[in-house]
């Protein structure tokens, strides 16, 4: 079927098969003509129709054919009034053939024989927000942006940005937050107010989008949570911003960060009534997460300013069309982009240029990153269950929360990348799929493709997996008798002790630059600890790459001792080796093997909060 048009009227020509439509169309129930797109980058006008909360998008043509459909003009009646009333001729065939073939499978008309209408191709990506959950009704929401829509009154705005930006500098200028921090240090319970209070400040951001619209002349849409990845964030429905003009869009998209920094100028003026430092902290944390809201690369705030200002709805899901209308009859087969105007296509294209080597990176770092994260979550799992553990039997309720609420935090950079890699793995896995289908030929060179890239994984993967790991052959394995806690000395038969009676209080765990007691080092073993020992004449340069790996991961120690029978000589709980220095590749070894390893009697106890201040 091919449909050819110019800008002269009748001049629609139409080839292949013409359907015959038996009744008059009419428009699927809760379709809402909205008119055209202003502010629009397309070289030619676009115009919307609304459907299920979303717009769609659609030629002129398409848009006058819809809006003279009622249900009962026939096909015939449609293109008499199309043809007097804009600049197309169009004949009662070609007016059933953009039905069928344009407007049917839009979901824009109900079928023939009453059927269900179409369902519009699902939205969303893997950067944007997904499994929505309503819970502030569209009634309530607009309630509540009503009144706030005149804190976007231009004088007032003007007022509001100065004192925010007067507040801001006189916080981290003059004041300062290092006191905020050492509060929360000391009492770390409060972590969960400042929790409540950026939470409450990230609903303000939604209503600033709200209002933001209600002062445009939009009608707000529910508000609720959903999931970024696999972390939970709250959204606005702001659809109906489509509605406004690019100005009132981009109002709409910076609504939430105005108000962002509304709610930090609150919270300075809650630390002035108050007095409590750790407030101020919460402002560096909504301004970071400014930041972040402003990153293009993904469907937050930054992104939807950078597509409003280019005048292309969703860079994201128009990247495939875009890229098709470029390359023209190359392309395949497939929607193509309308054409854009020069600056508009310029900007897609240094969009697109930037975002996917960016992306490309990213996914890159995140799989080759697979087994550190496994590492890390795995020894903040351990470590946080001994915290929780140790909150309940002295029934500290706070210590409880926090534990819990760490644990979570500790396991959600995995849960994030397991997520990506999926999602991204089953996508170029079905595209592999389907590129191999054409022939035989395909379909081995994909398969052998597939193989390949698993077998990259696994050797990139394999090695550094902490429970894969396998310890340096030379490792000496030594049987402990014992390990009560004592006071005083112990005589341990080896030099470093591999285990054995301890002190009471274990040694924190870092880098010391001066003898430390043996005894206190043996329970920081039981706990899982590795404990690299180094001869105190050891180079400077030598002694600096241990204070790296000291502190690389948690529960390594690394302090001078006398009389090593090696350079450096690394410990756990029943285990001991002695390397060539800090570059001998065994060490690492030993440290993947051996660290927090189940050897150790109570791995995952706390490294940290006993004796010994590492530099």
């Amino acid at each position: 079927m091919l449909i050819e048009m110019d800008d002269r009227r009748a001049s629609l020509r139409v080839q292949g098969n013409v359907p015959a439509l038996e009744k008059p169309p009419s428009l699927t129930n809760g379709v809402e003509l909205v008119g055209k797109l202003q502010g629009s980058g397309f070289a030619q006008e676009q115009w919307l129709v609304r459907r299920e909360g979303r717009f769609v998008q659609l030629t002129e043509l398409l848009y006058r054919v819809a809006e003279v459909i009622d249900g009962r003009r026939t096909v015939e009646e449609i293109a008499a009034v199309v043809s007097r009333s804009s600049p197309w001729l169009v004949s009662a065939e070609q007016v059933a053939l953009l039905i069928d073939k344009k407007l049917t499978p839009l979901g824009l008309i109900v079928a023939e024989g009453g059927g269900a209408a179409s369902t519009l191709p699902a939205a969303g990506s893997a950067l944007g927000l997904h499994t929505r959950l309503g819970v502030v009704p569209e009634s309530t929401v607009n309630a509540l942006a009503k009144p706030l829509r005149w804190l976007f009154w231009p004088p007032l705005v003007v007022v509001l940005v100065a004192l925010i930006g007067a507040s801001h500098a006189w916080l981290f200028a003059a004041r300062g937050i290092s006191d905020s921090v050492l509060q929360l240090l000391y009492a770390p319970a409060l972590i969960l107010v400042l929790l409540l209070l950026l939470v409450l400040a990230g609903i303000v951001h939604e209503l600033g989008h709200a209002a933001a619209l209600v002062y445009g002349g939009g009608r707000v849409g529910a508000m609720g949570v959903g999931l970024f990845l696999v972390y939970p964030a709250l959204f606005t429905d702001v659809t109906d911003s489509y509605r406004l003009s690019r100005a009132g869009r981009l109002r709409t998209d910076l609504g939430g960060i105005y108000f962002h920094l509304l709610a930090a100028l609150g919270i300075i003026g809650l630390y002035l009534l108050t007095g409590q430092p750790f407030l101020l902290l919460g402002v560096l944390l909504i301004d970071v997460e400014i930041v972040r809201q402003l990153i293009p690369f993904l469907r937050l705030d930054g992104y939807w300013v950078l597509t409003d200002l280019a005048g292309v709805p969703d860079l994201f899901s128009q990247a495939g069309p875009f890229i098709r209308s470029l390359l023209g009859s190359r392309g395949g087969a497939g929607e193509r982009l309308p054409e854009l105007r020069r600056a508009p296509r310029v900007t897609f294209l240094v969009f697109l240029a930037l975002t996917i080597p960016a992306l490309a990176v990213l996914i890159v770092l995140v799989v080759g990153g697979v087994p550190a994260l496994v590492a890390a979550a795995s020894d903040a799992t351990l470590h946080q269950l001994g915290q929780l553990a140790e909150a309940r039997e002295q029934g500290r309720a706070d210590g409880i929360a926090l534990a819990l609420l760490q644990l979570a935090l500790a396991v959600l950079p995995l849960a994030v990348t397991v997520y990506l890699i999926v999602l991204v793995g089953r996508r170029l896995l079905a595209g592999l799929v389907g590129w191999g289908r054409v022939n035989p030929r395909r379909a081995l060179t994909a398969g052998l493709t597939g193989v390949g890239a698993a077998a990259v994984l696994g050797i990139l993967w394999i090695p550094q997996l902490p429970f894969l790991a396998s310890a340096p052959g030379d490792v000496q394995t030594v049987a402990v008798a014992g390990r009560s806690h004592v006071q005083g000395s112990v005589a341990y038969e080896q030099r470093p002790p591999v285990g054995g009676d301890h002190a009471p209080i274990w040694q924190n765990c870092g880098f010391y630059d001066a003898p430390i007691a043996d005894e206190n080092v043996v329970h920081s073993l039981e706990h899982g600890a590795v404990w690299i020992a180094y001869r105190p004449e050891l180079p400077d340069d030598q002694k600096a790459r241990l204070r790296s790996i000291a502190y690389s991961q948690i529960h390594i120690l690394v302090s001078p001792y006398d009389g090593l029978s090696a350079p450096v000589v690394t410990t756990a709980w029943g285990r001991q080796l002695a390397v060539d220095g800090p570059d001998d590749p065994r060490l690492r070894q030993f440290i993947q093997a051996f660290r927090l390893a189940a050897t150790a009697p109570e791995r995952g106890g706390a490294c940290t909060e006993g004796v010994g201040t590492p530099r």
